[in-house]
């Protein structure tokens, strides 16, 4: 697929929409194209302070995912288990939850 502003754009919504289901407390991502698999680069707070994680994924199925819960849901079992060490809002467990009222830590 040839790289585009669109296709960041709808990857950074597609990475931000996982993470927020995630109840990552706080929390700053990129994702970065490479020729193969990109990258999905994150810093979330944890009680000892800040962890940096780079993750591999494929830009087919975070395109994807957007539109398709099977591919949102595949991606979010994939990236659980890597954020383990990162604040999780007390709300939040196992299940997808909404985006929480007044917290926002990606572009407006």
């Amino acid at each position: 697929m040839a790289l585009t502003t669109k296709n960041l754009i709808e990857a950074r919504q597609a990475a931000s929409l996982i993470l927020e289901q995630l109840g990552i407390e706080a929390y700053l991502f990129e994702i970065e194209p490479k020729e193969e698999t990109w990258e999905l680069r994150v810093e979330c707070a944890t009680t000892d302070g800040w962890q940096s994680l780079i993750l591999p994924v494929e830009e087919k199925l975070l395109l994807t995912s957007q539109q398709d819960a099977v591919a949102r849901n595949q991606l979010r079992e994939q990236w659980r288990t890597r954020f383990s060490a990162c604040k999780i809002h007390e709300a939040a467990g196992p299940q997808v939850r909404s985006k929480p009222e007044g917290k926002h830590f990606g572009p407006a």
